[in-house]
């Protein structure tokens, strides 16, 4: 974790009242981000609603919603909202900061789960949905990347993005809203849900759980969704006969069933089952930790946050060895691992783009996108660049002699214009005599000055304004993209916008998160005379890996669990990473075109 220090060391962009100091991830509207709150001194999770979720209506109802519903939910198994908020046009929710792994990346890393940790995982799960149940919130996605396991084995569900309040309607009519494999069968059929829509996702993951595979597999979506409706799941096998066993069997089955009517009642139901099935089991392990071990457990876990990590892990490995049913010390041995495998890896370095998303990401302000094409040059110099002769034009008096005279010629222009408005009107129409645009700050990079020559201004006449003229820029695009130039946003996610530019040749830069689009475009710009440039046309690629227990990467950012199938991505080379929890890794290059998609598959060596 960072630390207040980390934040307060340099400066730092900032998302309302917290400082931005680590990317966590991509949630699933918006960018998750690492935050410092400086008032409070505490470390906090942003989730920002990002460019890909375009800022339309309906995009703002549901991450207003997804606040609102979590921030309502008070529960030890719910994670908890902070703030939601809005800056400079950017929505965000402000979160507790959770320690510990997602399910998901939990059941990919191999590591060995016990039946007791499996039950206890998802009996918490339906306690805090019954709580919200009860609060009339359905989440509607209920998959294991949205529920988090902290170190001490205590669960929390994330991220309400596409959750319904009762009586609020945000979604459009006929879309399904979820991941495939964890839907149910009335949510792909568009139906109305209830808490038992969640109830067959936590069926779902349970049964991962225990197998070690989902019981819907198929090779794309469209086959995954068929078997949701019409397969039954393959018969569960159990490593521990028994009256136990059988009775997990039939929650099982009932809580997947297709008919939401044959199914547990509710969470809270589904939970008292799983949890008199766990009791069973334990009498049968006769798994009660003493309480030596509880002490020993608690002095692992006080030499872990004292930095004595390697004796932690001994003193652990050795009560797993006494007691290889507890619950408690296993749970303590793979915290203290996961932080010694975390110690031995090398320092993440600190990054020196300092989130630039984020400058892509705001609105910008009205004084910087409406600019008019005639400037006012004096506010605008702020550094001037001085251009004089001889081996002496650097002393300092030389430059306050420039500084002077500069502000000589601006100040006699603005008693020039003053004067004149005060005159009263020559002979002739109101408009025969030319007012000049008020002086706006804008981010124009000046020229350089030359050593003012005396004023050649007509008496009563003002000094000329400098003006910077524009022109015409249409970008031609299949899909939206943001437009970049110098940093500063001039669209954000639209489909061939237009944008103004000054004279001359310049460079843009055309984004787009959801296609892995970063492309930097040189264009000639003249007034009066439209340019045109063309984003990248879109192809579509495929990614395997062996074992698919890895991330996927695509130039750097995070895409992923393979497999990945038919994922439209920008024509061109793009980099795809692959890695595995173990530290393994590989990179493969690939070159995505127009016509037959790109194959490709990450083995690990």
């Amino acid at each position: 974790m960072g630390t207040a220090g980390q934040a307060q060391g340099r400066y730092r962009k900032r998302i309302g009242k917290y400082a931005i100091t680590g990317r966590i991830g991509r949630g699933g509207m918006g960018m998750v981000y690492r935050g410092y709150d400086e008032v409070l001194e505490r470390e906090v999770a942003v989730k920002t609603l990002t460019l890909e979720g375009s800022l339309d209506e309906e995009s703002r109802r549901r991450f207003s919603i997804e606040a609102k519903a979590a921030a309502r939910l008070q529960h030890p198994n719910i994670i908890t909202v902070y703030e939601l908020g809005e800056d400079r046009g950017l929505p965000f929710i402000a979160m507790e900061l959770l320690p510990g792994t997602d399910l998901e990346t939990l059941m990919r890393s191999g590591e060995p789960l016990m039946l007791q940790e499996k039950l206890d995982l998802v009996i918490q799960v339906c306690r805090g949905l019954a709580y919200a149940h009860d609060h009339k919130v359905v989440h509607r996605d209920i998959k294991p990347s949205n529920v988090r396991v902290l170190d001490d084995g205590t669960i929390k569900i994330m991220d309400f993005g596409i959750a319904k309040l009762g009586g609020t309607g945000v979604t459009k009519t006929g879309m399904m809203v979820g991941t495939v494999h964890y839907m149910s069968p009335e949510q792909i059929r568009g139906q109305t849900l209830d808490g038992r829509s969640d109830l067959f996702s936590v069926g779902v993951i349970l049964y991962e759980l225990l197998a070690g595979r989902r019981p819907f597999p198929g090779q794309g979506p469209t086959e995954v969704l068929y078997k949701i409706i019409h397969d039954e799941p393959p018969e569960l096998e159990l490593a521990d006969p028994g009256a136990e066993a059988a009775g997990l069997r039939d929650t099982l089955r009932r809580t997947l069933a297709k008919d939401r009517e044959q199914r547990p009642p509710t969470a809270a139901r589904l939970a008292d089952e799983l949890a008199g099935i766990l009791a069973g089991h334990l009498r049968s392990l006769s798994a009660d930790t003493s309480p030596e071990t509880r002490e020993s457990v608690a002095l692992s876990r006080r030499l872990l946050k004292e930095g004595r990590i390697d004796e932690s892990v001994r003193r652990l490995r050795e009560e797993t060895e006494s007691n290889p049913h507890s619950l408690e010390v296993r749970r303590a041995l793979r915290a203290a691992t996961r932080e010694m495998r975390r110690r031995e890896q090398p320092a993440a370095p600190v990054p020196e783009d300092d989130f630039p998303e984020l400058d892509a990401t705001y609105r910008p302000q009205a004084a910087t996108l409406q600019a008019p094409a005639t400037r006012v040059a004096p506010e605008t110099v702020m550094r001037p660049t001085v251009v004089r002769d001889g081996p002496r034009a650097r002393r300092p008096a030389k430059m306050l002699a420039g500084a002077a005279a500069v502000l000589v010629v601006a100040v006699g222009a603005a008693a020039a214009l003053l004067a004149r408005r005060a005159a009263p009107p020559a002979d002739g129409p109101p408009s025969a005599a030319p007012r000049p645009s008020p002086a706006r700050v804008v981010s124009v990079t000046p020229p350089p000055i030359v050593a003012p020559e005396p004023a050649r201004a007509t008496p009563g006449s003002a000094a000329p304004p400098v003006t910077v003229p524009e022109g015409k820029v249409n970008v031609v695009s299949a899909y939206p993209v943001d437009v970049l130039w110098r940093g500063k946003l001039l669209a954000r996610g639209q489909a061939s916008p237009q944008v103004s530019l000054p004279a001359g040749r310049q460079v843009l830069t055309l984004v787009s998160s959801a296609f892995a689009l970063r492309s930097n475009v040189t264009v000639e710009v003249r007034p009066g005379l439209p340019a045109g440039i063309e984003a990248p046309q879109l192809g579509r690629i495929s990614i395997r890996a062996n074992p698919d227990n890895c991330q996927v990467l695509v130039d750097g950012a995070f895409l992923d669990y393979p497999p990945i199938l038919d994922k439209p991505l920008s024509v061109g080379r793009h980099e795809i990473e692959f890695r595995w929890p173990d530290g393994g890794r590989r990179q493969e290059t690939v070159e995505v075109t127009r016509g037959a998609p790109a194959y490709v598959t990450g083995r690990k060596e």
